[in-house]
């Protein structure tokens, strides 16, 4: 089932994008195929952005709910979910976005991993392989090896990332004022801040550079999305205001 789901689905659009690309250039190939995956999952990356940042603006009146009925587990649990159901907020919009690409990025290591050598059995009858591949990058990088500079530049991008997608999870609250909630805030702020994107950059530096790129790619279009979350974000707001 993941070989045809996945493996058959990512084999085939980096050989189409191979055919695409000037001189079969699998650097180019893996930046478009970034560019196709993302533009698929935009509508979920946009929706969990923008989770994000309505659940930051909806604070206080959840946690007020949680005060109020702080001995009643159920009936603050129904309260939060109306206000889920009236903002269209999916809870689950930001685990499902990572459930989704974990087997996207196994099954394009699979696919690099193998040489991206012609494989009949997996290739789709419409897609024909390119006669000559070249396995290096822009013509200097073999994607099919580790490589540390691009494993520091997937960190560098994972960190600015991070940081531009925590910014709503900062608290202005005196130290005294702060709750269990804004602790572990600033706990999970600074696991996905600096831990999350040390390990992505030691995991793209022991895996195949084409997975950095991958990732470097990801990371940068990451960027933009939230730069244009937070503006329609604005927009919203100032629209509002202005009623």
């Amino acid at each position: 089932m993941f070989h045809t789901i996945f493996y058959e689905p990512l084999y085939n659009l980096v050989v189409v994008m191979l055919q695409i690309v000037p001189m079969h250039d699998i650097g180019l190939a893996i930046i478009l195929v970034t560019i196709v995956v993302k533009g698929i999952l935009y509508p979920l990356n946009m929706s969990a952005l923008k989770n994000q940042h309505v659940m930051k603006s909806l604070e206080k009146e959840l946690n007020d709910i949680k005060e109020k009925h702080k001995d009643s587990p159920q009936e603050s649990s129904k309260k939060m979910m109306e206000i889920y159901k009236r903002e269209n907020i999916n809870p689950f919009a930001s685990l499902l976005t990572i459930i989704i690409q974990m087997p996207i990025l196994i099954g394009l290591y699979f696919v690099i991993a193998k040489g991206l050598s012609a494989d009949p059995t997996s290739l789709y009858s419409f897609v024909k392989f390119p006669e000559t591949l070249h396995v290096e990058a822009f013509g200097i990088l073999d994607v099919t090896k580790k490589s540390l500079i691009i494993a520091i530049l997937t960190g560098i991008s994972s960190y600015v990332l991070a940081r531009r997608q925590t910014s709503t999870m900062d608290t202005k609250k005196a130290p005294h004022e702060e709750t269990f909630q804004d602790h572990f805030m600033k706990s999970m702020k600074i696991q996905l801040l600096y831990v999350l994107p040390l390990i992505i950059a030691v995991s793209a530096y022991v895996l195949p550079a084409a997975l950095g790129l991958y990732w470097i790619t990801g990371n940068i279009i990451g960027i933009f999305q939230d730069f244009h979350t937070k503006k329609k974000i604005a927009e919203m707001k100032l629209n509002i205001k202005t009623k």
